[in-house]
């Protein structure tokens, strides 16, 4: 879905660090501009990323990242966790073992 889409890059964007605490979303017109889609979309994108904590709407002002940094830390962390966890989930269902799971992760580290 477009909108996941949308989410997931201005999700991004802030656990990066581009979007600061408390720095202004762009306004939706222009990222609807942006992403070459309607801004319904991108207003649905930025309604699940309100709903899950990330960012704030104050009205006619705009969508903004929450102010608090552990917050955010707080929800990299829950995210690296789900992400995580699908990825050895899709990986036990390639039937791939512990100890192939461990050597691809070094394999991957020492490149």
């Amino acid at each position: 879905y477009p909108y996941l889409q949308i989410a997931f890059v201005i999700r991004a964007t802030v656990f990066g660090g581009k979007y600061v605490p408390g720095q202004q979303i762009p306004p939706i017109r222009t990222s609807a501009e942006r992403e070459e889609c309607n801004p319904a979309t991108v207003q649905k994108a930025l309604k699940v990323l309100e709903k899950q904590g990330l960012i704030v709407s104050r009205g006619s002002k705009g969508y903004f990242v929450i102010e608090s940094e552990k917050k955010i830390i707080e929800l990299r962390n829950q995210n690296f966790k789900r992400l995580t966890k699908i990825l050895f989930e899709k990986l036990y269902a390639l039937g791939f073992s512990d100890s192939e799971i461990i050597k691809l992760f070094d394999r991957i580290e020492n490149e």
